[in-house]
């Protein structure tokens, strides 16, 4: 319902307008294109936001347990991409045919320096 008062709101100008036949000067074509710009905007603003509320034409962003880190590109359809699922990082190969594990990197990097310096010291001794 309040999207069709906006509708008739932005359509009222374009109809008088439009009834009008005495403008034929300069301002009175200017303010015929604004009044169309304005309808046109209009339109398609409504449009936008009942896309947004149908589910699957604009999908709204998902928090899942993976994430695309950073992608690479090579080369045409060659890239590597850094992908964490569930703390864990891997390195990705991703060509025209296939995916390809190239390395399981361990622990998510947000960790400090420090600590994985720390820690990989630990490791060798």
């Amino acid at each position: 319902m309040r999207s069709l008062l906006v509708l008739g709101i932005l359509l009222w100008p374009a109809t008088v307008w439009a009834s009008d036949g005495a403008g034929s000067g300069l301002l009175a074509a200017g303010l015929k294109m604004m009044g169309a710009l304005v309808v046109v905007l209009g339109i398609v603003l409504l449009l936008y936001a009942w896309a947004r509320k149908k589910p699957g034409i604009f999908p709204a962003t998902k928090t899942g347990a993976i994430k695309v880190v950073e992608t690479r590109y090579l080369g045409p359809k060659k890239s590597l991409c850094l992908v964490a699922v569930r703390g864990e990082e891997f390195l990705l190969g991703v060509g025209q045919e296939k995916i390809e594990l190239l390395s399981r990197l361990g622990r998510h990097a947000s960790e400090k320096f420090e600590d994985t310096l720390q820690s990989n010291l630990e490791q060798k001794q």
